[in-house]
């Protein structure tokens, strides 16, 4: 797994994908090249649609997420439901000395992770889901063909 960094600005690639086993405390390694990408080891994890997660740098969280967070009317019942929800279950996750970071439990369970995670680069962020559903989106992918690239295009 290699990563990138764009000189210009703060955009970081990430590349590759790789499965790791949870130890008791639902603790797991961050890839060390992902790790390389934040200087202080903080990274913020939340939840992502079709029931993944997202690990993001603080950096890319702040620039990505928090400025479409701060457009949402405080004074707005809808946007404060969302601004409620998404704020419940967003983790400012350390890295331990291992570079281990813990996935809280409601995380986990928003996921369906059971004893692998799949650490999945998805550009400037991390997806992370189940291992055993990553390997059958693997397989499938695999019998679909190439359909994937059309983000080339």
């Amino acid at each position: 797994m290699a990563n990138d960094t764009n000189s210009t600005s703060n955009f970081c690639i990430l590349s590759g994908h790789c499965e790791y086993k949870l130890d008791s405390q639902h603790r797991v390694a961050v890839p060390s090249d992902w790790r390389s990408q934040s200087p202080t080891g903080c990274f913020v994890l939340i939840p992502g649609r079709d029931q993944t997660l997202q690990l993001y740098t603080e950096e890319i969280y702040n620039e990505r997420i928090g400025a479409k967070l701060k457009k949402l009317s405080t004074s707005n019942a809808a946007d404060l439901r969302k601004l409620r929800m998404l704020g419940a279950m967003t983790h400012k996750l350390q890295c331990d000395k291992q570079g281990r970071i813990q996935i809280p439990k409601d995380l986990m369970e928003y996921a369906k992770i059971k004893d692998n995670v799949a650490f999945i680069a998805s550009s400037d962020f991390g997806q992370i889901m189940d291992g055993a559903r990553w390997r059958a989106e693997l397989e499938a992918q695999n019998e679909a063909g190439d359909s994937f690239l059309d983000v080339l295009d």
